[in-house]
């Protein structure tokens, strides 16, 4: 039986189709109204004398895009250009239905920015980038901000870098207070109000540091950096959540208040894989633990991605967990919950999608017996 239950993860699985990703890390997800659309990841090698891993994980070079109704995935056509092994992502970002990847190659000291065109599945354009394109070895996602897409950091600072998608050409920006922030960071995540872009958990490399209370933040506009004070939950046994990497991070907009909050889920550090979930308010920059309302992740996991949709529905994909034998293994297991209470429709489709796994496969005249909107079904299920 249907039950409307928010802040509860479930599995999105549909038993007649059984075709998904395969397990893999780092995966990059992103969604419109219709699909959530899972870009490359990578899979670890496994050492099978030592059972380590090796240190150059292998390439997923796929796209898979998942409808979020019919819970079916499909796997596009194969792409004429997708990076290749001797190139390093540096972000991704979802735009005006296109998928933006830029990459560069250390050896050979040149970098392309590919254009997927998701409507029009066999289209990609790949462009030689021009310009100083940020060095570094982990992938930060854009921020979209006008007609730039703008990214922070490389291996040894916060440097601000912005490149046009159209032309493949980068700049890097000189902040009006001056200051990169110097040092060699273990890990980035950006999140984005519409004025400011904010570092998230970043760390030094051996620096010991248990928790995050103050955050950079990089006014667009002003070109400018800020260094923020954040206020701890004051209901929480930690005030503050543990610093980490390989985390999901994920954002949205409250829709009465306007407000933007990042949702933190998961993570590693050392060897403590996290379960719990962090809300930081942008505006009021004050810390939220959701664990305390029940809402956790189904398992601790990190090396994941996540996502919230426009409707308030978060998804969280891929990663490592610890297995029993207390390795960590690739998972592929795709799992959703709500956020908010969002409106009566949509509460009712899930339900109907919930008892019926096979609407894209009707007839009008049996959508139409069903007692079901023909339109509403073909416009989120075909």
């Amino acid at each position: 039986m249907y039950v409307f239950k928010p802040f509860v993860f479930t599995e999105c699985s549909n038993p007649i189709n059984e075709a998904r990703p395969s397990p893999r890390t780092f995966p990059t997800i992103f969604s419109d109204e219709k699909y959530l659309y899972s870009f490359s990841g990578y899979k670890y090698i496994v050492n099978r004398d030592t059972i380590t891993d090796y240190d150059n994980p292998k390439i997923i070079k796929e796209i898979w895009k998942y409808n979020l109704s019919t819970g079916v995935w499909l796997c596009l056509p194969k792409q004429q250009y997708l990076p290749t092994n001797s190139e390093i992502i540096l972000g991704m970002t979802f735009k005006s239905d296109k998928l933006i990847v830029a990459t560069w190659n250390e050896n050979q000291s040149k970098g392309y920015l590919y254009t997927h065109h998701l409507k029009d599945e066999n289209r990609v354009v790949k462009i030689k980038a021009k310009g100083p394109i940020p060095e570094r070895s982990i992938i930060h996602n854009f921020v979209n901000h006008g007609s730039y897409l703008y990214t922070i950091g490389n291996n040894h600072n916060l440097s601000v870098y912005r490149v046009d998608p159209e032309t493949a050409i980068w700049e890097k920006l000189s902040p009006e207070n001056g200051n990169d922030f110097p040092g060699y960071y273990e890990d980035i995540e950006l999140a984005y109000d519409g004025k400011r872009i904010y570092v998230l958990f970043i760390k030094l490399y051996e620096e010991r540091i248990r928790e995050i209370k103050t955050i950079q933040a990089y006014d667009v506009e002003q070109n400018r950096w800020y260094i923020l004070s954040t206020t701890g939950d004051p209901n929480n046994d930690k005030p503050f959540p543990d610093v980490r990497t390989n985390f999901g991070n994920s954002s949205y907009v409250d829709l009465l208040t306007k407000d933007v909050s990042v949702i933190i889920s998961g993570g590693n550090m050392n060897h403590t894989i996290y379960n719990d979930i962090w809300q930081l308010n942008l505006r009021t920059l004050q810390w939220t633990c959701l664990n305390k309302f029940g809402f956790t992740l189904p398992q601790p996991v990190c090396e994941h991605d996540a996502l919230i949709t426009f409707k308030g529905k978060m998804y969280i994909f891929g990663g490592r967990i610890k297995n029993t034998n207390d390795r960590l293994i690739e998972i592929n297991t795709l799992y959703s919950s709500w956020l908010r209470i969002p409106r009566l429709t949509d509460i009712c489709w899930d339900a109907v999608n919930h008892y019926y796994k096979d609407l894209n496969t009707k007839t009008d005249e049996e959508l139409f017996n069903l007692g079901l909107p023909v339109n509403i079904v073909k416009s989120r299920c075909q």
